[in-house]
């Protein structure tokens, strides 16, 4: 059994948009920290800024995402001093549509990944579910990842996706339930 990290999406130009943006970055600097303690991989995924997109539905969108201000593009501050196994260059919602990464996680039998990251009803969910077509076991860290501020969603957008992500996709988990887990 290989167990992996995943940190989707943590860029500066999002944390301005996501509801408790310093809560899930403590979170996911603890879990990142307990993985490579434990000498477990930790995986990062971002979007691909080089990419031409083709695809017509995600240029509608996305646009031209950052634009205007290339600094929304950096990985945020608190996580780029750590050194990851695997960087994701992504170009849709999903890290496993046209990447590398099922061969990566085939390669070094990964099956159970740990999703962190925003926004969990999107790309955190994309990756999840593809994760499960792939026979990888799915768990979203219920307190390192989040939704959209509640100016911009619902304010139970986060709780709701957290209740669909248990019901249809793979178990709920917390950060310090996780990091228990782990020094079992």
């Amino acid at each position: 059994m290989v167990e992996a990290l995943i940190v989707i999406d943590m860029l500066e130009g999002y944390m301005k948009d996501t509801q408790n943006p310093k809560k899930i970055i403590k979170n996911i600097i603890k879990l990142v920290k307990e993985f490579k303690k434990r000498k477990k991989k930790v995986i990062i995924s971002v979007p691909d800024f080089n990419y031409s997109i083709k695809n017509p539905v995600m240029i509608k969108l996305w646009g031209e995402e950052f634009k205007d201000d290339p600094s929304g593009r950096k990985l945020i501050k608190e996580l780029s001093g750590f050194k990851y196994d695997k960087i994701v260059k992504k170009h849709e919602y999903s890290l496993f549509y046209d990447t590398d990464f099922e061969k990566y996680c085939k390669r070094n039998k990964i099956d159970k990944l740990y999703f962190t990251g925003v926004f969990s009803g999107c790309c955190v969910t994309f990756s999840a579910v593809d994760a499960a077509y792939r026979h990888i076991q799915p768990y979203l860290v219920t307190d390192a990842a989040g939704g959209p501020k509640i100016s911009l969603v619902d304010k139970d957008w986060h709780k709701n996706t957290c209740d669909a992500f248990k019901l249809m996709i793979g178990s709920l988990i917390t950060t310090n339930k996780l990091i228990y887990k782990l020094g079992q």
